[in-house]
């Protein structure tokens, strides 16, 4: 057998045996991937298997979401594509369909989760939605650790967040090109976003300042005011004292 068949026959049994392992609670994962290492056939199938990592708890509570909620996290990949099509082109349907993305991952995070880890889930669902292949990434279940997309087009690495990736072409220069343009313009809208979510909670506080600020000076004009009549008061008494 050569090489090149063995390599391809052995993919195709690391990548059942990843199916299987990355389906485990992290508690588990060590115990049974040592143990298919030792039932593996090759040499090559055994030291594929035995350079499994074990996921962390955000890429294992990610990796449980596309095995159990399916049909969500393929709506989430597919509300990807509608805003990378947007991008550029429609701000207002890019801000409606933000917002549905941030509705959907609210309903896709798991509340017993800690706040750390869930923030790391969600950063890893937004990322999925940036780019085709950050979401192949998490479609494929097997995360080692979650993903954070920072905008500008700077897409995380890879070469260690999926335990087993699927060998494909290298695109063509102009789907680099319009690639490259759509995260540089996703980068843009995302930034434009983040500024839009900062300016509205500073209007918000400054709304409260001034609210405050009114109550106080209604206050304490209420105070002055009954504080003059005392002393027209005190001033009208002493007048009275001093004439009798």
């Amino acid at each position: 057998m050569s090489s090149a068949l063995r390599d391809t026959i052995g993919s195709v049994d690391v990548d059942e045996i990843a199916d299987r392992l990355y389906a485990l609670p992290p508690e588990e994962f060590t115990a049974a991937r040592d143990q298919e290492a030792k039932q593996a056939d090759s040499a090559y199938l055994r030291k594929a298997v035995t350079a499994l990592r074990k996921p962390t708890a955000a890429a294992h509570a990610v990796n449980r979401l596309v095995r159990e909620r399916t049909g969500d996290i393929d709506a989430l990949l597919s509300l990807g594509d509608e805003m990378r099509v947007a991008m550029g082109s429609d701000p207002a349907e890019v801000r409606r369909l933000t917002d549905k993305r941030r509705t959907l991952i609210a309903g896709l995070l798991d509340a017993d989760l800690s706040a750390a880890v869930q923030e790391q889930v969600k950063a890893t669902l937004e990322a999925a939605t940036a780019d085709p292949d950050l979401g192949a990434a998490v479609r494929s279940g097997r995360l080692v650790k979650s993903l954070h997309y920072a905008g500008f087009g700077n897409l995380p690495d890879l070469s260690g967040a999926v335990a087993t990736r699927s060998r494909k072409p290298a695109p063509s220069p102009d789907l680099t090109s319009a690639r490259d343009r759509v995260l540089n313009l996703s980068g843009i809208a995302d930034d434009a976003q983040r500024r839009y979510e900062i300016a509205v909670k500073n209007a918000t506080e400054a709304r409260q300042v001034l609210e405050a600020a009114e109550a106080e000076r209604a206050e304490a004009h209420k105070v002055a005011k009954a504080a003059h009549a005392d002393a027209e008061k005190a001033r009208r008494e002493l007048g009275r004292l001093e004439r009798s």
